[in-house]
């Protein structure tokens, strides 16, 4: 499966591939590919950071866990 996040506002021009598990920040302007598991910021967007696969953290989405339901 190909999880990636991009930001509210980011815009990514030309033929530019965002990697799997890849995060574009909000307002970002994406020039260049995106490595897996990096993360981009700014205008132009650089890498500001890199995660593991074996970092992500799976997100509990159940609402049983916080609240009775």
């Amino acid at each position: 499966m190909n999880i990636l996040l991009i930001g509210a506002g980011a815009k990514i021009l030309g033929r530019v591939e965002i990697g799997t598990g890849a995060k574009v920040g909000a307002g970002s302007v994406v020039l260049n590919d995106v490595a897996p598991h990096n993360t981009v910021a700014g205008v132009p967007a650089v890498v500001v950071g890199v995660s593991s696969e074996k970092s992500r953290i799976e997100m509990n989405q159940k609402l049983d866990c916080c609240f009775n339901i």
